[in-house]
């Protein structure tokens, strides 16, 4: 009995036959063991692999968001759209990636990107960088109030050195928009002198720019000294001050032109000069001196095919080198190889043929690419402007009605470029329908806004201007072409006379010498029973029909019937709204 286990305790002494088997021997031995953890690992492996997928997928996608930043402080705006681009596609659904292509498209001037900052402000979780790039983009938009609020968000101490810098320059933007130039100086100057390397350079160049806006030489002087003392170096805010310095020296005198010569070759060295400078380049020179157009269009050519420069960068030259009617440099500039699945391209090379008066080509180029970087908005907008310049007034207004269609279902841009090329060649009625398209974007709206006022069709009355320019008034309330227009349109209508005559002599009186302005303060005068002060400052009409009615009435209010019946009967009423033809009765 003695040599027997206790029944209660383990037997440590079982032979072959007692040992356990299959499945059961596995999990007892060492190897067993092994295959236990490999197994646990391989579940948490799989439990794990999502999590880690969506957090390396991520990781890429805000590495890519980095990578757009630091394009665009190179002024590498094409680049930087195509990495945010990539980001948003990657992982937008990831809020850290959210917030910083929202950041970065902020920065480029995206203006619903900007919103969408402005939401984060409201509700309390918007970082001080963020901040900044809502109230500059909001100043720089025209959105003082905005811009103010930003301000009032940031504090006024224990920022990083370049945000303190930021905010002084935004509280000058602020100070200076609001008429405050002095004040705007005075913290410029203060923040200067508080200031370390390198970040005193971005304080001398918005000083310089606040200086360079005054007509006193000595200022302009002073700002020089500054841009020079900025320009030293390699980084970005050298690159700039030397953009300043060939604005500010460009014209057309011998000195002018050598100086310029001298900014522009110390431009060209900088190492991040990009191929658009060499565009602004070109555009200052053929500003300055419009005789030099041709060479400048030229030698821009040249300088962008030595450079190598991607085909956005040629296209965005050669939307200046149209407006140039340089069309030969465009065709030089974008090959016809090139505008397979580019629209911009295709525009551009469309744009010049039309110039050069090579329809048939337009029309093979129009039929080739219809669907593909053709759009059914673009494809109808250059039918129509073949059709009306090879007398096909029927085919014009067919292609005209397809494009207002077109335009309803189609992306902004081409709506946009739709607007702005209607409104070029003269279809308010088409430019009208594209911007109203355009107002239902927060982005666009305050332009679009105003492509209504200058396109407002003759079946409008002066009641709906009002409206529009009362709308653009809510925008940007201290907006100077809104109130203008709002003045205009009041005046029009025969409301509130008193104020908006006001308004627009204190216009006149600020800058006596606007074309735009005379012209109000002329309507100003009609309404007020002064037409002969009015016909005083009436510019020309230049055979426009809105201003010869208005002329005409002028004449016949003072008194000068023949006159104005004479040039009553030259007007064509068919371009009038109802109260501008009632000045021709």
């Amino acid at each position: 009995m003695a040599d027997q286990p206790h029944p209660e305790l383990p037997s440590y002494d079982l032979d072959e036959k007692s040992q356990p088997s299959g499945w059961r021997a596995l999990l007892r031995g060492r190897r067993g063991q092994v295959v236990i953890v490999l197994a646990a690992l391989a579940v948490l492996a799989a439990l794990a692999a999502k999590p880690v997928y969506r957090e390396l997928k991520a990781r890429r996608a805000l590495d890519l968001a980095e990578a757009a930043g630091t394009a665009l402080d190179r002024g590498e705006g094409v680049k930087a759209a195509d990495l945010l681009r990539q980001a948003t596609l990657m992982d937008y659904g990831d809020e850290r990636v959210a917030d910083l292509v929202n950041y970065q498209a902020a920065r480029a001037g995206d203006q619903a990107s900007v919103a969408k900052i402005g939401e984060k402000l409201g509700a309390g979780r918007a970082s001080p960088g963020e901040i900044l790039v809502f109230g500059e983009r909001s100043l720089s938009a025209g959105r003082p109030d905005d811009a103010k609020q930003a301000l009032e968000r940031l504090p006024a101490g224990g920022l990083a050195a370049g945000e303190a810098v930021r905010r002084a320059i935004l509280e000058a933007g602020l100070l200076a928009a609001q008429g405050r130039r002095d004040a705007a100086e005075s913290v410029l100057r203060s923040g200067l002198s508080a200031a370390g390397e390198p970040e005193a350079d971005r304080l001398r160049i918005a000083l310089a720019k606040l200086l360079l806006a005054d007509e006193e030489p000595s200022r302009a002087d002073e700002a020089r000294q500054l841009l020079e003392a900025a320009a030293e170096g390699e980084d970005n805010s050298a690159l700039e001050a030397l953009r300043m310095l060939a604005a500010s020296s460009a014209g057309p005198s011998p000195d002018a032109r050598n100086d310029f010569a001298s900014v522009v070759a110390r431009l060209r060295a900088h190492p991040q000069s990009t191929a658009a400078d060499d565009l602004v380049v070109a555009k200052l020179a053929a500003a300055s001196d419009p005789s030099q157009s041709a060479a400048a269009a030229e030698e821009l050519v040249s300088r962008l095919r030595e450079r190598g420069t991607s085909l956005d960068e040629r296209v965005a030259a050669a939307r200046w080198l149209v407006g140039l009617s340089a069309h030969q440099a465009v065709l030089e500039l974008v090959g016809a190889e090139e505008v397979e699945g580019h629209a911009g391209a295709l525009m551009v090379r469309i744009d010049a043929l039309s110039g050069l008066g090579r329809w048939d080509e337009c029309r093979g180029v129009l039929e080739t690419h219809r669907g593909g970087a053709l759009p059914d908005t673009l494809y109808h907008l250059f039918r129509a402007r073949i059709a009306a310049a090879t007398d096909d007034p029927l085919g014009a207004d067919a292609d005209k009605r397809e494009l207002r269609r077109a335009m309803r279902f189609d992306e902004q841009p081409h709506v946009l470029f739709a607007a702005r090329y209607a409104e070029a060649v003269g279809w308010k009625t088409e430019a009208f329908a594209a911007w109203l398209i355009l107002a239902s974007d927060g982005g666009t709206k305050a332009e679009a806004l105003r492509g209504q006022i200058r396109n407002l069709p003759p079946t409008a009355n002066a009641a709906e201007g009002l409206a529009i320019a009362k709308e653009l008034l809510g925008l940007q309330p201290q907006d100077p072409s809104a109130r203008l227009s709002a003045a205009f349109f009041a005046l029009l209508a025969g409301q509130n006379i008193e104020a908006s005559a006001t308004t627009a002599e204190e216009f006149l009186a600020a800058d006596p010498e606007s074309v735009d302005i005379r012209r109000v303060a002329a309507l100003a005068r009609l309404r007020s029973g002064q037409a002969a002060r009015g016909l005083e400052i009436l510019p020309e009409d230049n055979g426009e029909p809105r201003w010869q009615s208005l002329h005409a009435a002028l004449l016949r209010a003072a008194g000068r019937e023949v006159e104005a019946d004479q040039l009553a009967a030259q007007v064509d009423a068919n371009t009038l709204t109802p109260e501008e033809r009632a000045f021709l009765e």
